[in-house]
């Protein structure tokens, strides 16, 4: 289905941005402590999250995770000498370094992910399954749009 401009006004585009600022800095504030409890935060947990599901390589990760090599491994070295992840040469290519979550490292994303899954469940538990499956559904399909050229901003002829 495609969007018209009747089904999208103003009105819609503000509100749409507004309840996804809004959510993300609830969630942001709620969830944050949590992580801090064990040591970590926002970026570092998806760094985790990451590793643990396959992308183990710096330069892949900051692909995905849209974060600047140079930041990516501060994170890196931050969450290495907490014990969490670990750096090796690849044994296919020793030109590369891959990322491996260390057993401290699963135990504390576990523990973090079991604390945001009991918060955010007293969220999640005011909707109806088919507004979550629906929600779920719609955030996948906009993440997953190939980004949009933005227009350049016209120049100063002062």
């Amino acid at each position: 289905m495609t969007p018209t401009s009747h089904t999208l006004n103003d009105e819609a585009i503000v509100r749409f941005l507004g309840g996804l600022w809004r959510l993300n800095r609830r969630m942001k504030h709620d969830v944050s402590p949590l992580m801090e409890m064990h040591g970590l935060d926002m970026r570092r947990f998806f760094i985790l999250f990451n590793v643990r599901k396959g992308t183990v390589y710096p330069k892949e990760l900051s692909e995905t995770l849209q974060i600047p090599s140079t930041l990516l491994s501060r994170y890196l070295d931050q969450l290495v000498k907490q014990g969490l992840l670990e750096r090796q040469i690849d044994e296919r290519d020793s030109r590369r370094t891959r990322l491996n979550v260390t057993a401290a490292g699963q135990s504390t994303f576990q523990a973090v992910v079991d604390d945001i899954k009991a918060y955010t469940s007293q969220r999640l538990v005011h909707l109806q399954p088919e507004q979550l499956f629906a929600m779920l559904d719609a955030m996948d399909m906009l993440t997953s749009l190939p980004g949009i050229a933005h227009p350049t901003a016209p120049e100063n002829d002062e």
